[in-house]
């Protein structure tokens, strides 16, 4: 499949995905070579950063094929939906071209679960992980976790991501039997929990780094 169909296809299929992104407009395009400009529902997307600045990125799922099938989701097993996968190399590469040219400040990135959890989520950190260390990209990122990923993996995600966040799904353990019945609420808190800890470890280390360089005698930081 075609680099640009896999686009459109992924593009389209995270724009149900939360991102804390801005939402409420109408779809308005000039595909028909009237008007200028457009606000459509996929592809790029609007969240803000940590100083408050809006920010564009990047929005799309690195697959939608999926092995749950939650009767809530477009992209559930049995949806008859056409289905692609973006490779690694793939996801890096095109974050670079539309960076570059400044469509972008950076990156929203989810998936369907694709053999197992583990799996997905070792392929959404190596994504980040070949932005920062290999491209030296210094945008924006955000990463959605996958619910059961093992804890070393939100860690590594962590340390690459500007942003994690998990999906909820559903609010109440009924609801989540009723319509995702493969997926399990407590484990779902459970790496939800995981997150915040990790949030809060590195937090603590911060304080601390500051502290120390807050006593006297401390070396002075350079200026960026």
């Amino acid at each position: 499949m075609e680099l640009q169909r896999k686009l459109f296809i992924l593009a389209d299929a995270a724009k149900y995905d939360a991102s804390c992104a801005s939402s409420g407009s109408q779809g308005r395009d000039s595909l028909d070579g009237k008007g200028m400009g457009s606000v459509t529902g996929m592809g790029i997307c609007h969240s803000y950063a940590p100083d408050g600045r809006c920010i564009s990125l990047l929005k799309i799922l690195l697959t939608n094929v999926c092995i749950f099938d939650c009767r809530y989701c477009i992209n559930r097993k049995s949806s008859n939906v056409q289905r692609a996968r973006f490779t690694v190399a793939e996801v890096v590469q095109l974050t670079l071209d539309f960076y570059r040219r400044n469509c972008i400040e950076g990156l929203f990135l989810s998936s369907g679960i694709i053999r197992s959890s583990d799996y997905t989520m070792e392929q959404l950190v190596e994504v980040a992980r070949r932005l920062r260390e290999e491209h030296d990209f210094r945008g924006y990122i955000h990463l959605k976790t996958i619910p059961d990923a093992a804890p070393e993996l939100l860690a590594q995600a962590g340390r690459h991501a500007d942003r994690l966040s998990i999906n909820v799904e559903l609010p109440t353990a009924s609801g989540l039997a009723q319509f995702a019945p493969e997926k399990d609420g407590q484990r779902i808190r459970q790496a939800m929990q995981g997150v915040d800890r990790h949030v809060q470890a590195w937090r603590a280390a911060t304080r601390e780094q500051r502290q120390a360089q807050s006593l006297p005698g401390a070396p002075a930081q350079r200026a960026a």
